[in-house]
């Protein structure tokens, strides 16, 4: 008999259950006693994707034009700008293009260096920076960014003069 897990399988799998399946391959004693494992909580915090050159070219090839002017936009402002202005640079009012530009630009990455994953992601949102109603139901306004490295390479690829 033949059982095979992926590498992502694996991973969705509880502690418990990657532990139980490890001892019973390797043997009881290979493993410590139940070792508390880390949480995951950077998920969130992970630092957005580095874009080379060569990658910028293919990812913007054929972008519309509202989401080249956004990218634009980021590049000028040195990787950090906040939502407001980024919606401004179109003249949209609704925040819900910022989530769709976002997840184009995701799903196009991803695409490109294949990520079955599906975790890279190009363009951050800085969570400290959040700024919220009297309330706190809605988000007034804050920052996304990008990796510094992706700022030179936008910059480049834009024509911006370097700072």
């Amino acid at each position: 008999m033949r059982i095979v897990i992926e590498q992502s399988e694996f991973r969705r799998l509880s502690a418990a259950t990657k532990r139980e399946i490890i001892e019973t391959l390797t043997g009881s004693g290979f493993l410590a006693p139940h070792a508390a494992e880390k949480k995951r909580d950077n998920l969130l915090w992970k630092e957005p994707f580095t874009l080379t050159p060569e990658l910028a070219v293919r990812l913007l090839h054929g972008l519309p034009e509202h989401h080249r002017v956004r990218l634009e936009l980021i590049a000028k402002k040195n990787g950090r700008v906040t939502q407001k202005a980024l919606l401004a640079a179109t003249k949209d009012a609704d925040m819900r293009v910022l989530s769709h530009f976002q997840a184009v630009l995701s799903r196009r990455l991803r695409r490109l260096v294949h990520d079955p994953d599906k975790r890279l992601h190009l363009i951050g949102w800085d969570f400290k920076a959040t700024k919220w109603n009297k309330d706190k139901s809605e988000i007034v306004d804050g920052i996304y960014f990008v990796a510094d490295a992706t700022t030179a390479t936008l910059r480049d690829y834009f024509g911006l003069k370097s700072r």
